[in-house]
């Protein structure tokens, strides 16, 4: 059995971002592998259990996937909230 924790800290709208996206996810376990979260105060914690080397890559590769969309939208969105662009 493979077995891993990830803990995020971050600030607590990301966090939350984080979590919405992943939720529906956590619905789909299998036999073979799943993941569990665990929101906190300051830190989103992952429990990824798997089966074989090849089910806990995949939910690994789902999750990082996920996150990496998070991680891009947020960066644009607080981007476009601290800089101004001026017109000529």
């Amino acid at each position: 059995m493979f077995q891993s924790k990830i803990e995020i800290k971050g600030k607590k709208e990301l966090l939350e971002a984080y979590k919405v996206a992943l939720e529906p996810e956590q619905n789909f376990e299998t036999q073979r592998a799943g993941y569990k979260l665990k929101p906190s105060k300051d830190k989103l914690t992952i429990n990824i259990t798997a089966q074989d080397a090849t089910s806990f890559r995949a939910v690994n590769s789902t999750l990082t996937g996920l996150m990496s969309i998070v991680w891009r939208v947020w960066n644009l969105k607080n981007e476009t909230r601290s800089t101004s662009r001026k017109t000529k």
